[in-house]
């Protein structure tokens, strides 16, 4: 049972990173840059990359904003720019999809996202991480890179926000819904196969879906444990000491000692979940 239960965290950390998630999370960084933009140019932090950056020590000594392709005549980068700032596009226009009011769709531009890197020329082409020091002033670690990013909207929002500029901050909170929901539908899978090593022989793992139960790049079903219906089941049928089993498990997968790539993707949903109930909160 532990070598199965090993194996499955193994194929974990290989599969969490960047994805259809990945881009959701560069169109909510272009809406979060976009509301950024409200604020006077000295206080902005977003769109920003370390021209030399030191990790070991987290410091700049230089940042560098996002600049608009030249001859374009605009002031500040689109979507394509911002794409190509962020490094690794396998090509520099093409990437946004409009809504029929011609404003940037989330879902559609993600999409598009998705399929131009996976069909990029070369060996394996994936959906690449970005380091946050490329994307925002200040912020090494991914956490801390979604803290900032929500603080910088909702502050702005409350400085700023009105009803000429509402659609910015719709946007932004729309599509910080959809990263939740990819986040905790790419995990689902893995923790349901841990859960059902661990557990399967005590309990039923009952499931249910996330978001619209499928992946929309891949087709990929989304869905996660049911922790309440596979607790109630398991008690009705008599399961001895179901929710010391339960919360057993969940120590041994997310607690110290387990593996620690689920640990942190378990962090990064709920950073992001908190980003959206702060978000609800001021708006």
């Amino acid at each position: 049972m532990k070598v199965t239960l090993v194996l499955v965290l193994s194929h974990l950390s290989a599969v969490l990173a960047g994805g259809y998630q990945g881009c959701l999370e560069r169109v909510q960084l272009f809406n979060a840059y976009e509301i950024d933009g409200l604020n006077a140019e000295a206080d902005q932090t977003i769109g920003f990359k370390c021209a030399k950056a030191d990790t070991k020590t987290k410091s700049c000594t230089q940042w560098n904003a996002c600049k608009p392709k030249k001859n374009s005549g605009r002031t500040r980068c689109n979507f394509d720019d911002l794409m190509v700032f962020l490094g690794k596009a396998p090509t520099t226009t093409g990437w946004s999809v409009n809504d029929s009011s011609g404003k940037l769709d989330p879902e559609g531009t993600a999409k598009q996202c998705y399929k131009l890197f996976t069909s990029a020329p070369g060996k394996n082409p994936k959906v690449p991480n970005f380091p946050p020091h490329v994307a925002v002033k200040d912020a090494w670690e991914f956490n801390d890179y979604i803290k900032r990013v929500g603080d910088t909207v909702n502050k702005t929002y409350k400085n700023k926000g009105n009803s000429d500029n509402r659609n910015l901050f719709d946007s932004f909170d729309t599509t910080t819904e959809k990263v939740s929901e990819s986040r905790a539908g790419d995990h689902g899978p893995h923790l349901i196969d841990a859960a059902r090593t661990q557990l399967g022989g005590a309990m039923d793992i009952k499931t249910e879906s996330v978001g619209g139960g499928s992946n929309p790049a891949t087709g990929e079903t989304w869905e996660t444990v049911d922790w309440r219906e596979t607790a109630a089941q398991a008690k009705a049928k008599g399961v001895p000491d179901v929710d010391k089993k339960i919360q057993g498990f969940l120590k041994g997968f997310y607690g110290v000692g387990g593996n620690s790539q689920a640990r942190s993707h378990r962090v990064v949903i709920q950073s992001y979940k908190r980003v959206a109930d702060r978000s609800q909160s001021c708006r």
